[in-house]
């Protein structure tokens, strides 16, 4: 999710301020959130829920970023290519270690960001916590439950692993979480092809 989109999500305009998001954030979680939902909307109360937390933690980087107020966002396509050039041409070699663990070769700060890419692309992203490492997302299973996938880093000499966790968010029991990681180290391999 990028600026314009995360300020269409919580419904603001390009110069607010940190009150202002929060605001609207905590405004719409009031409507949205699963605990308060009813009727039609509480059955994609959840996802949206997600979103709207997604939005606020974009527009906090975004004001964390530009001095307390987010920017406008770019009106045409033409500094992402500018700035497709910089990026290396590969991304760092990924591969699952386990049934509950991945390796980046890269150092924690790199892996993080491609992580995040490819974890977008997987999943809703819940919860990011860079500091730390560690990020959160939610995927459905098609017939199955809707999980949430804990992604930790660690950082060692010449790579950096990944401990996955996941658990259902919902009655039926979690399947297995290797196609989740398969998945992701598929979306870091893409990644990499589209820079």
């Amino acid at each position: 999710m990028d600026v314009a989109e995360a300020l269409r999500v919580l419904g603001l305009a390009p110069g607010c301020d940190r009150a202002q998001v929060r605001a609207a954030y905590r405004a719409l979680v009031r409507i949205h959130h699963p605990d308060v939902a009813d009727g039609a909307a509480s059955q994609d109360a959840a996802g949206t829920t997600v979103r709207l937390t997604h939005a606020m933690a974009v527009l906090q980087r975004a004001l964390d970023d530009h001095g307390g107020t987010v920017p406008a966002p770019p009106s045409s396509p033409a500094p992402r290519s500018s700035t497709a050039a910089a990026p290396p041409a590969a991304a760092p070699p990924a591969a699952v270690l386990d049934e509950g663990s991945l390796t980046i070769e890269a150092p924690p700060p790199e892996t993080f960001a491609v992580l995040y890419e490819a974890a977008s692309r997987v999943g809703d992203v819940a919860y990011v916590d860079r500091q730390l490492g560690i990020l959160e997302i939610i995927v459905r299973f098609e017939g199955g439950p809707s999980c949430s996938v804990v992604l930790t880093t660690q950082g060692r000499a010449t790579h950096t692993e990944v401990f996955c966790s996941m658990e259902s968010i919902e009655a039926a029991p979690a399947p297995s979480i290797r196609p989740v990681l398969d998945a992701l180290v598929d979306e870091l391999r893409a990644g990499s092809s589209t820079t």
